[in-house]
C-alpha cells in the first residue's frame, strides 16, 4: 500500500481519487436526466455563458475547476484529520463535506457568481449525496494511504 507522507499531496491526491468517482456519479445521473445540470456545467459558468457550458473550452474549465475545489477539500481534510486524529474520520469527512456543500450551493451560487443556480430537486438532490460520498471516500483515502486512526492504548 502506498504511503504518502506530505500532507499537501496526500490531500490533493485523495480528493482527485475520490472526485473522479463522485464525478462520474453525476454524469451518470445526469445522463440518466435526474440531475439537471453537472458539476462541470456549474463549475464552468462563472467563465461561460449558460449556452456554452457544454462547449470543450468550458468543459475543460469546469473540469479543471470543479477538480481544484476538490483539491482543497482534501487538503483541509488532511488537516483536519492530522490535528484531531483520524478516529471517526467518516464523520469528519460527512461534516466537512456538508460545509462544503452548504457554502459552494447555499451561499456562493446564491450570490450570482455563477450563471447556473439549481434549483431542481434531481440536482440539488444528486449534488448532495455526491458531495456525501466526496467527503466519505476522501476522509478514506486519507487514512488508509496517510494518516492512521490513534492507537487507543497510547491514551
Amino acid at each position: 500500500m502506498i504511503k504518502i507522507k506530505d500532507k499537501l499531496t496526500l490531500g490533493i491526491a485523495a480528493a482527485i481519487i475520490a472526485n473522479i468517482i463522485v464525478s462520474t456519479i453525476d454524469l451518470v445521473c445526469y445522463k440518466l436526466n435526474i440531475n439537471q445540470f453537472n458539476r462541470f456545467q456549474i463549475a464552468a459558468s462563472p467563465y461561460f455563458q449558460v449556452p456554452d457550458v457544454d462547449t470543450i473550452p468550458a468543459i475543460i474549465v469546469g473540469i479543471i475547476a470543479d477538480f481544484s475545489v476538490a483539491a482543497f477539500f482534501g487538503v483541509i481534510m488532511v488537516y483536519i484529520l492530522f490535528y484531531t486524529g483520524a478516529d471517526f474520520y467518516y464523520v469528519k469527512g460527512l461534516f466537512v463535506a456538508l460545509i462544503f456543500w452548504l457554502m459552494l450551493y447555499g451561499i456562493v451560487l446564491r450570490l450570482n457568481i455563477a450563471r447556473i443556480d439549481p434549483v431542481d430537486p434531481g440536482t440539488n438532490l444528486v449534488h448532495l449525496a455526491i458531495h456525501l460520498i466526496l467527503g466519505f471516500l476522501t476522509a478514506w483515502i486519507i487514512t488508509k494511504h496517510g494518516i492512521p486512526p490513534k492507537n487507543r492504548s497510547d491514551n
